[in-house]
């Protein structure tokens, strides 16, 4: 909980997401708490990927399914200087170089919280990261987007992911939360949406992605009313789980390794451009893109999310999608039970800093606060808007 007194001033911080198999958790915890991370927050969810066989009694061609494997979501702030050596010690200790253990990738924005007074034993700054043992294997990709698409209708985040593994971009990841705000504008359309939200997390090259967001809108029809919503938000480095596929190998070497071979040789994700022309397309009114958005994340105690999100519906944000996460205590400890809620929040750029400092004087007014208010560009998204 924030506490009481000065407003907090803004720190520009680096968020590191690392989504990995469930048994790799401890790992990927341990390392992260022991590289000085501040409170790491996990939230479970479940990768997809297609599991591909043979046709029975010798037939031609293949059976293609999906298949899931729960993961672990660990989100975690670091000082800057220190982000690109915590990330490689994470991916030492849980093996993300290699294909099908896991994504990990980090982004920089702004974050406002309370300092802690310390305790007598607690570190009195983050501590230091521990050497990294050379990895030459590993290339951090400096040219991706985080694609994050929410959905109201059941089954469309399993529509989503079968058209992303189509395209060969990423292992999606889904997690769930629930959705308040643009919901309760939607009058008699409301009984029909659902609160409860999936949301895919699809990290890809950045030279695609804004294409890859307009193949989702129509995929997933996000342009008709209470559909859903989906936005990019800018990666600083990043390490891809190449491995889509699961099934029989024929060959010595899998698509997957060969294309974690030429990224390392590249080192880059360019040569894998697919969509020419398609990024700047604004012919169709129906699927404009709106530009210069901003991401506000609120992080705060369990039940305290809804009076969060009120205040920042009535400074203007258009809605809100609220996750459940579950906190490990970090180099900043934060006061309560682990149990904390994760809000996203996406609003136009010129409104954004109304929406933080209504957030910021609701809690110098002693009402509900936030552990932390994290802001982080989002230069492209897509709702339902209304207009014809």
């Amino acid at each position: 909980m924030m506490d009481s007194g000065a407003r907090p001033q803004p720190n520009e911080v680096t968020r590191i997401t690392c989504q990995v198999h469930h048994r790799l958790g401890p790992a990927v915890a341990e390392c992260l708490l022991q590289n000085g991370a501040r409170s790491v927050l996990v939230e479970t969810g479940r990768s997809v990927r297609q599991f591909r066989r043979p046709r029975p009694f010798g037939l031609p061609g293949r059976i293609t399914r999906l298949d899931d494997q729960p993961v672990e979501v660990f989100r975690a702030t670091v000082d800057r200087k220190y982000a690109e050596a915590v990330m490689l010690a994470v991916i030492s200790a849980a093996g993300l170089d290699q294909p099908g253990r896991g994504t990990i990738y980090t982004q920089d924005l702004v974050e406002y919280r309370h300092p802690r007074p310390h305790s007598p034993g607690d570190p009195a700054s983050p501590a230091s990261p521990t050497e990294v043992p050379d990895a030459p294997e590993t290339t951090l990709l400096k040219d991706l987007s985080l694609v994050t698409c929410i959905l109201s209708m059941a089954g469309s985040g399993e529509q989503v992911a079968r058209v992303a593994l189509d395209l060969g971009t990423c292992v999606p990841v889904v997690t769930l939360g629930t959705g308040t705000g643009m919901r309760d504008r939607l009058g008699l359309l409301r009984i029909t949406v659902p609160p409860e939200k999936e949301i895919v997390h699809l990290l890809v090259p950045v030279h695609d992605a804004e294409a890859i967001i307009r193949v989702l809108i129509d995929e997933a029809n996000l342009s008709q009313p209470g559909r859903g919503f989906v936005y990019e938000t800018p990666v600083k480095a990043g390490v891809l789980d190449r491995r889509l596929r699961i099934g029989p190998q024929e060959y010595a070497a899998s698509i997957e390794q060969i294309i974690a071979a030429i990224d390392h040789l590249t080192a880059g994700t360019a040569w894998r451009k697919r969509f020419i022309g398609v990024e700047g397309d604004e012919t169709d009114r129906a699927v404009q893109l709106s530009r210069n958005n901003r991401e506000i994340t609120l992080i705060c105690a369990e039940g305290r999310a809804e009076n969060l999100v009120e205040v920042a519906l009535e400074a203007g944000a258009g809605g809100a999608t609220t996750s459940r996460a579950r906190r490990l205590t970090g180099s900043d400890p934060e006061e309560g039970i682990a149990a904390r809620e994760r809000s996203t929040i996406s609003v136009p750029a010129e409104i954004c800093e109304r929406v933080v400092a209504a957030l910021l004087d609701a809690e110098q007014a002693g009402e509900e606060s936030a552990d932390r208010i994290q802001v982080l560009d989002a230069p492209a998204a897509f709702t339902h808007s209304g207009r014809a």
